[in-house]
């Protein structure tokens, strides 16, 4: 245990990335097979099929393209070929880059389709892989004695300097390399990002550097892509590229590289990263406050971007905060009522008769994330129409006869034609880099108007006919036109949201001079007419506002000059960008994963005490498609007792587990041996044999096996009976889990459960019968961020098999599937009680107490949010021939969320309990720090 501790807080602090060991899903676009084709420098591996092969083409001429561009400002290159993957499992637009264990890239190839801060692209490819292969030449630049080392232990994480820093500068350098002011794409040179920036400024809470270091739940959220990005961009600017340059050489052969941060920029800067903030912070505010007033805002109606649809009547939106369950509301004048839970919900569409349609997004088992179309019934509950349909955005026929609905799907844009019953057909099909995003239909049913992209160009607007999908541009301006919107009206006035100028704004479309309908000091979105009524988003640094308005021509407070259109909306505008030319690439082959998945380093591992010492390596590694995983860890004692391993191997569903540990015991204290206890304990699980219910119903199986045996014994020890102890136990369990989780709360919300057999007769000649375990619980959202939640646990065993003991602080095998032989219960110690059945209920009451989210400086430590918890907890284990009295007991407990590695969360817990009654009753405290192991 103690090596696995310490495996895990050494790639915890190498976690500054936003990669995973993120397998691609078993039943995605590659379960028919993957295949790879090379390049110089890279290696790409795509689902088997012509459209994947195609853009895995493309992928290679804008890869290399990019090494060409980048590597002169790193001044160094990967030893290995970077592995990219081409990733069609989720339809929402992101990537990740990874140079653990060997470089590597995901690239999700759905494109950003909304205003979202993702939309300021030329190409989406060339973008996110410009931006993921950053990541990749940043941290492999080593210098010195990292690099020196690295050549007798390999790619071990803390021989990476640069990857064990702030995201802010990993993430920052890398927006600010993907930005291009010229050609106006990146999220620098974005409306979006200006906007952000602004308002973090004007609203007097500017992040300090150890709030903007690490990940938090603050909003906005990811703020330190937003607040690095500035920061980078203003060290270049005012010191120079070189002197940036200098010091991503100098920190490349640093040691201590956590502890180094502000060292280092003290030896290149002359100043601490903390001293340069302070500056930075000055700089925006000249920049961005521009002698405005500071903004106050108290109040509480604060969203996400909301989901949002309208009708004549009213306004539907999805109230989304991260702390309470999200809720469908209508909204009609300035009275708002709930009419729905909206788990999940990503767009929607009401027709003029109340009728609802919803894009809801399910989380698959294999990991894929994709959306369908549901109906909300008279009973408000959501009714599936289709099924694995990978829906994007959702629109009603105006005559109710069935649905217009965007997708991705191969990378390429959709529009298809939904029938009542679900069938689809493909009205549209784009070709590459050639995009819609949101779209609606004229009241009439004739007209189709969508923010259009093109290759090399901006987002547009473009207009079709229904029956004949044609789009020809009303837009071509190089500014973001997003978001179309016709009102219910019969004359179908046209909105939208354009940002000509500085600001986002609410238009009205007009094909010669557009008509302003709302502005705001940051930013207005998602425009709708209800009535009389304007309805928008008002960006702050809080959040979302809703707004309404009467008066459709409001200008709001932003100044004409930030208003100004262009001298014509259709006069076109050029595109630098253009496809890169094709590069030398090898054969098409099968995909193979022995080759990414040999171990690429060795980290040793020495532990010494009173009985004796041991001495070991460990390994671990992966395949570029996470498909295969692995840990290993073998160690031995120095006077041959044996040796201790630790195996885990998982592909895909599978998983095989196998701990061998060898204790010694002094039984004879006459004697200079020991006796020396093997356990040989192994798992193999099959998870997900099936699902259902929205993937939300799992079934699992596993086979489990125990060996004890005594494999030196000392010379005056006698050993009566059997010297072997086993056992071989399969079972098989199911899990309901619909629960969903809160980000600014503790907890969730929901019901989860499992159902849980093992057979010990089957395998086993000594054992007769089986074990059946049941356990629910339901969480409770209370408003704002409590929780109250009930758990319940019953286990029965037949008269032979093993029992359970009760008792103890958790976690014992409370979290765990099979093989659970003990269950925590405070106020009691370990094993209070012990039998062949067990009860146990527990009732939690907890709440968040605030919200810290700041770290020490520089350093890969951060508190986010503090909780508290009051506990009541009941139970007993029993036998028919012992029949004990139920215990109870009570406590506190204060859960510290800490933030290990800048972005992985490991909850210090501190724990008070009392037994209440029954015989062992105590008192306890307790520290309890867990690791996700």
């Amino acid at each position: 245990m103690l090596l696995r501790v310490c495996l895990f807080l050494l790639m915890s602090l190498s976690m500054t990335l936003s990669a995973s060991a993120e397998p691609v899903a078993w039943d995605g676009p590659g379960k028919a097979g993957w295949l790879t084709k090379g390049s110089e420098h890279f290696e790409v591996h795509f689902p088997d099929g012509e459209a994947y092969e195609a853009l895995a083409v493309q992928v290679l001429s804008i890869a290399e393209e990019q090494h060409a561009s980048l590597v002169p400002f790193f001044n160094s290159a990967p030893d290995y070929k970077t592995q990219l993957v081409l990733s069609d499992d989720q339809d929402f637009a992101n990537g990740w880059a990874s140079f653990f264990p060997f470089p590597q890239i995901r690239l999700y190839i759905t494109p950003p389709y909304e205003v979202n801060g993702l939309e300021n692209y030329s190409d989406w490819l060339t973008l996110l892989i410009r931006h993921e292969y950053v990541h990749i030449l940043h941290m492999e630049t080593v210098t010195r004695s990292p690099d020196s080392l690295q050549r007798i232990f390999g790619r071990l994480p803390v021989l990476f300097p640069h990857a064990l820093t702030t995201p802010m500068l990993i993430e920052g350098l890398a927006v600010y390399l993907e930005t291009d002011y010229e050609a106006g794409t990146g999220r620098l040179a974005s409306t979006w990002y200006q906007m952000q920036m602004e308002q973090e400024v004007l609203s007097g809470e500017f992040s300090t550097m150890d709030q903007a270091a690490m990940s938090s739940s603050d909003w906005p959220y990811g703020q330190y892509y937003l607040y690095g990005a500035f920061f980078v961009e203003y060290l270049i600017q005012t010191y120079g590229e070189a002197v940036f340059q200098e010091w991503l050489k100098y920190y490349s052969g640093v040691m201590v590289p956590f502890i180094a941060q502000n060292a280092s920029a003290r030896q290149i800067y002359g100043k601490s990263f903390s001293d340069l903030w302070e500056d930075f912070r000055v700089a925006m505010e000249v920049r961005f406050g521009g002698g405005k007033a500071v903004i106050t805002d108290s109040s509480p109606d604060m969203w996400r971007q909301q989901v949002t649809t309208a009708n004549e009547e009213a306004l539907y939106f999805v109230a989304r905060n991260d702390e309470d369950k999200p809720e469908l509301r209508r909204c009609i004048a300035d009275e708002c009522d709930v009419i729905a839970e909206a788990d999940r919900v990503a767009d929607i569409d009401v027709t003029d008769s109340g009728n609802i349609a919803a894009v809801i997004n399910t989380q698959y088992a294999s990991g894929r994330l994709s959306g369908d179309i549901w109906l909300l019934d008279e009973d408000s509950d959501w009714q599936r129409l289709t099924t694995g349909a990978r829906i994007s955005l959702v629109r009603w026929l105006p005559d109710g006869s069935g649905f217009l609905a965007s997708s991705f799907r191969e990378g390429a844009s959709h529009l298809l034609l939904i029938s009542p019953e679900g069938d689809e057909s493909v009205l549209w099909r784009g070709g590459y880099g050639e995009y819609i995003g949101e779209f609606d239909i004229a009241p009439d049913g004739k007209v189709v108007t969508a923010a259009y992209k093109r290759p090399g160009f901006s987002w547009d607007l473009a207009s079709s006919t229904a029956d004949d999908i044609r789009w020809e541009l009303l837009t071509d301006t190089p500014e973001t036109e997003a978001s179309p919107r016709y009102s219910g009206r019969d004359n179908g006035e046209l909105l939208y949201v354009a940002d000509y100028g500085s600001r986002f704004a609410a238009w009205q479309w007009d094909s010669v001079t557009p008509v302003v309908l709302r502005t705001s000091d940051s930013g207005a979105f998602d425009p709708w007419l209800t009535g009389d009524r304007l309805w928008i988003q008002e960006y702050s640094a809080r959040g979302f506002r809703l707004h309404n308005a009467e008066d459709m021509r409001t200008s709001g407070m932003a100044s004409q000059a930030e208003l100004s259109t262009p001298s014509s909306l259709t006069t076109g505008h050029s595109a630098d960008w253009r496809l890169p030319e094709p590069v030398v690439t090898g054969d098409v082959v099968e995909y193979t994963p022995w080759k990414t998945l040999r171990p690429y380093f060795w980290l040793p591992y020495f532990n010494s005490t009173d009985a004796g010492t041991d001495f070991g390596v460990s390994l671990m590694g992966s395949d570029a498609l996470g498909r295969h995983a692995y840990e290993l860890a073998v160690s031995t004692g120095v006077d041959g007792t044996g040796a201790n391993a630790y195996l885990a191997y998982q592909y895909q569903r599978w998983i095989l587990s196998f701990p061998r540990d060898n204790e010694l015991y002094d039984f004879d204290i006459f004697s200079s041996d020991y006796t020396v206890i093997r356990s040989d304990e192994w798992m193999l699980q099959r998870l997900w044999l099936t699902s259902g219910l929205n993937e939300e119903l799992g079934l699992h199986a596993a086979i489990r096996g125990e060996r004890l045996r005594f494999s030196q014994v000392e010379s005056n020890v006698v050993i009566s009976g059997d010297d072997e102890y086993s056992e071989y136990v399969p079972g098989l369990a199911l899990t309901y889990s619909p629960a969903q989780d809160l980000l600014h709360a503790p907890g969730g919300y929901g019901f989860s459960g499992q159902a849980l057999i093992e057979d010990y007769s089957l395998l086993n000649d000594d054992f007769d019968g089986a074990r059946v375990q049941l356990e629910g619980r339901y969480m409770w959202d209370i408003a704002g961020r409590h929780l109250l939640e009930l758990d319940i646990l019953l286990g029965a065993a037949s008269a032979e098999v093993p029992g359970w003991d009760l008792g103890g602080v958790p976690p014992r095998d409370d979290y765990g599937l099979f093989g659970r032989d003990q269950f925590s219960l405070r106020g009691f110690g370990n094993g209070e009680q012990f039998g062949r059945f067990v009860e146990r209920e527990r009732l939690v009451l907890a709440t968040q107490l605030t919200e810290i989210n700041r770290g020490l400086g520089l350093l890969p430590l951060a508190i986010g949010d503090v909780e508290a918890a009051l506990f009541l907890e009941r139970g007993r284990a029993w036998s028919n021939s012992d029949d004990p009295d139920a215990v109870m007991g009570a406590g506190l407990e204060l859960r510290f969320n800490t933030i290990t590695g800048y972005r992985l969360v490991a909850p210090l817990v501190f724990g008070v309990a009392k037994g209440l009654s029954g015989d062992g009753a105590d008192s306890q405290t307790y520290v309890n720090f867990q690791l996700p192991l």
